[in-house]
């Protein structure tokens, strides 16, 4: 699993951090962001070193109101 802070290097070679990671439904989510472009970010998944990026919309709602409650708690 994957852990905030954590800096990794994708495919476009552009490095992201992981802002976020929640479990949902037995899976691992992972809110990242482009270190150069912040308005650059994604929601995806990784599983066995292959990172496949959330598109489904329904879903990325869901995992909007999860990272931001996971967020949010996190400040507090």
């Amino acid at each position: 699993m994957l852990k905030q802070g954590e800096v990794l290097t994708l495919s476009d070679n552009k490095k992201y951090t992981v802002i976020s990671t929640i479990e949902m439904d037995n899976n691992n989510y992972y809110y990242l962001i482009d270190n150069d472009d912040y308005s650059n970010m994604m929601f995806c998944t990784f599983e066995e070193d292959n990172m496949e990026e959330i598109t489904d919309h329904d879903l990325i709602e869901k995992l909007l109101i999860r990272f931001k409650n996971n967020l949010d708690s996190e400040m507090y």
